[in-house]
């Protein structure tokens, strides 16, 4: 049961992003996507009561674990890929695509949970949507610059996710802002010898700085990946 406060949602100006989960979780039925039950409002609350997944999310399990298997992180990654595919073919961007926002459900699955960040009617690769938000370790460069920007940014994020279950951490991670943002913007990314060839071939795919290069920013999607 997830349950926010009328008084904060007004008070930091939240209204947005809470019917915006409302509103894409009613209407989005997936094998890897959290499913909406209920959802109803006292006077000073607001209600979703979702699907419950006991295996935690992905963020704690590898906090816990280090990093995980390449085995286990392309079942993972396929998953919330199937998810996003089905989130763009109704041309919603979803935007917070980190391992927090996934979640396991009793069979071990993976699925997208924390929608109040997404967008509805976002048509093309690289521009649609024009807020900045996201956690800044999840930022993509087109978010920095503010440039703009479409499907293209869940693929980036994508990326984000599967070299932080093989690595440990997010790539270009600092616990400084800025130099974490020009890391974002400038850094290289370094793949650790460990990892193999075609999983870094994916990640520098995915991770390309050019949202109309990245894979996936093709005509066919997330076929291409």
């Amino acid at each position: 049961m997830k349950t926010l406060s009328k008084r904060k949602i007004l008070g930091q100006n939240l209204v947005r992003y809470a019917k915006t989960e409302r509103d894409v979780l009613s209407y989005t039925r997936h094998s890897f996507i959290v499913n909406l039950h209920y959802a109803f409002q006292t006077k000073t609350k607001l209600f979703l009561i979702l699907e419950f997944c006991p295996g935690g999310d992905l963020g704690k399990i590898i906090a816990h674990e280090r990093r995980f298997t390449e085995d286990r992180a392309r079942l993972y990654i396929a998953e919330v890929l199937l998810a996003l595919h089905d989130l763009h073919k109704r041309d919603i961007i979803y935007r917070d695509l980190k391992p927090d926002n996934v979640v396991l459900d009793d069979d071990g699955h993976a699925l997208l949970t924390d929608f109040g960040l997404s967008k509805e009617g976002v048509l093309e690769v690289s521009k649609g949507a024009k807020s900045f938000c996201g956690s800044i370790a999840y930022l993509a460069p087109e978010m920095l610059r503010r440039v703009g920007h479409g499907k293209s940014v869940d693929w980036y994020l994508l990326g984000v996710l599967l070299y932080e279950m093989l690595v440990g951490t997010p790539p270009y991670f600092s616990g400084n802002k800025d130099e974490l943002f020009n890391n974002i913007m400038n850094g290289p990314l370094k793949l650790p010898r460990s990892i193999s060839t075609e999983a870094k071939n994916l990640m520098v795919s995915l991770l390309n700085r050019n949202p109309t290069k990245r894979l996936g920013a093709g005509p066919e999607g997330a076929l291409e990946i």
